[in-house]
């Protein structure tokens, strides 16, 4: 969450603090969501998630940009902190993710 508001000065000044504690709030939900999807073994439920998560952020200002970078990073602060099975599935939800939202 850090890294995204360095990365984004402009998220600081539009939404402050209450924005980055949303985003915290925000990042619980993309772990549960993928938490969920593996616990199905259903990638497509990250999908939909984020299709949806799109929708909602983009409506309140946010860009497609925004969550694509904060997928980014959660791809690569995950390596080595799941079993091997839980951190592949991820990856491979998360790229699902980022290919479609990048086509948005």
């Amino acid at each position: 969450m850090r890294d995204t508001y360095l990365a984004y000065p402009e998220l600081m000044e539009r939404f402050g603090e209450r924005g980055k504690e949303k985003c915290k709030e925000d990042n619980g939900h993309h772990f549960k969501n993928l938490e969920t999807a593996f616990s199905v073994n259903e990638p497509k439920i990250f999908l939909d998630y984020s299709h949806w998560l799109n929708n909602v952020l983009t409506s309140r200002g946010m860009k497609t940009e925004h969550i694509i970078d904060n997928f980014e990073r959660i791809y690569s602060k995950i390596e080595g902190q799941l079993s091997a099975e839980r951190e592949e599935f991820y990856r491979k939800a998360l790229v699902l993710a980022l290919s479609s939202l990048k086509e948005i």
